[in-house]
């Protein structure tokens, strides 16, 4: 099973960290969440360290859906950044029953990456984190974020981000968005270079029962820069899933 933390929240959330992460991504965020549910933020294979066994987003969403599975979680809400988007939305697709709902953070259909970045994780892994990688996920960034950034990093197994930025760079799922039948939450940057705000937009104009939300001043990195506007949403969201908790005020 993955290793995770947990936190209450309005209803159970599967919290999944983007590429080259791991779960503290989510501390700050499902730290303001509440209820009579779960958050469950997982550490994918290989994250912050071990065995990568899982080289595509199919690969890591058995490994997520193995992990509902085993927890025995019934339809819970999969609440994704950045390639843990993509592992999201391949979850609501190929695992369609075991899915009751989607939040979509620092996403896109297609996650194509700069040949420089893929060169750089193959040569120079530490230099291309902090030199192109870090400089372009965030609006901005100070010596406290930063720290908080680099915790929130695999550092301990550089390898597991070559690994994760060729399996984003092999996912397209443009075509099948139409066949997502649960409910799904899009938040973004309004400031990502990443994952710019236009595909956020190409993912609400095409799955159907889907809104999209845009944050001030914010970059790629939503969870760290912007956590309370991003648990505000999380919150509320899960709570118009789950009757028994009231709206946040």
């Amino acid at each position: 099973m993955l290793d995770f933390a947990s936190h209450e929240a309005p209803s159970d959330v599967v919290l999944i960290h983007g590429a080259g992460g791991n779960n503290l991504l989510w501390r700050r965020t499902s730290n303001l969440l509440s209820g009579d549910g779960t958050a469950y933020a997982v550490n994918l294979p290989g994250h912050p360290s071990g065995e990568i066994t899982c080289s595509t987003m199919a690969d890591y969403a058995r490994a997520a859906d193995d992990f509902i599975c085993e927890k025995d979680l019934r339809r819970p809400v999969v609440c994704g950044h950045s390639m843990g988007s993509a592992i999201s939305l391949t979850l609501a697709l190929d695992h369609p029953d075991d899915i009751g709902g989607l939040i979509l953070v620092g996403a896109g259909a297609k996650l194509g990456v700069l040949p420089s970045i893929v060169e750089g994780l193959r040569s120079k892994p530490l230099r291309a984190i902090e030199e192109s990688i870090t400089p372009m996920s965030f609006h901005a960034i100070d010596l406290g974020l930063g720290r908080e950034a680099r915790a929130a990093l695999s550092l301990s197994n550089l390898q597991v981000f070559l690994n994760d930025y060729l399996a984003c760079d092999g996912f397209d799922v443009r075509a099948r968005l139409g066949e997502i039948r649960c409910k799904t939450l899009i938040v973004c940057g309004d400031d990502d270079r990443m994952t710019p705000p236009k595909w956020s937009r190409f993912l609400s104009e095409r799955i159907p029962d889907s809104k999209a939300t845009y944050i001030p001043e914010c970059g790629h990195m939503v969870p760290l820069e912007r956590p309370q506007e991003l648990g505000r949403e999380i919150q509320s969201f899960l709570s118009e899933l789950s009757p028994r908790t009231p709206l946040p005020r």
